[in-house]
């Protein structure tokens, strides 16, 4: 087991979560011809009701090097056992995976394209977690990202991530110690 937070980023095209592939689907429409749509483009009740709690919206601070949430669903809630609203992806806990989630929005920051993360979290009680996270910019000037929204995936069996999460990093490691 690992004992810090890793993720893997995923093909947009060939993944099996449905439920992030309509919130993508959803960010396409509203986003046009542009490279993002606007947050004000963006009407959460347009989404699946069950999506809505596994949704956060993040405001980019300080050019993309830190986040604070701005929306923070009722299932991240459970998840976590606390509410972020108003705070920085630094208080996340454990340390690790607050520097992981971080480092995610600011390769979508930067990338200003959704990106799909697998996402691996050792836990203090000893268990590990895995989740999908679909990260989407969003803009107000049109030009800068300054807004990021994410809908997670937990999966209706937790062992199916897990297989999922280990294939894909094999699969990682295979391609790169060639």
């Amino acid at each position: 087991m690992q004992d810090t937070a890793r993720y893997r980023v995923l093909d947009q095209e060939n993944h099996p979560f449905a439920d992030l592939r309509a919130v993508h689907q959803y960010w396409n429409e509203r986003r046009g011809e542009r490279f993002a749509p606007a947050w004000t483009d963006i009407d959460l009740v347009s989404l699946p009701a069950h999506v809505i709690p596994r949704v956060c919206v993040v405001d980019s601070r300080n050019d993309g090097t830190d986040f604070t949430y701005r929306f923070w669903g009722t299932a991240i809630t459970d998840m976590h056992h606390y509410d972020l609203t108003g705070e920085s992806v630094m208080e996340l806990e454990p340390p690790h995976y607050a520097r992981s989630i971080r480092d995610q929005y600011a390769l979508v920051f930067e990338a200003r394209e959704p990106l799909l993360f697998l996402n691996e979290v050792p836990l203090p009680s000893g268990l590990t977690t895995y989740y999908a996270a679909l990260r989407l910019p969003l803009t107000s000037d049109g030009s800068n990202v300054d807004v990021l929204m994410s809908a997670e995936e937990y999966g209706e069996h937790r062992e199916q991530l897990e297989d999922y999460f280990e294939e894909t990093w094999r699969e990682h490691e295979e391609l790169t110690s060639h």
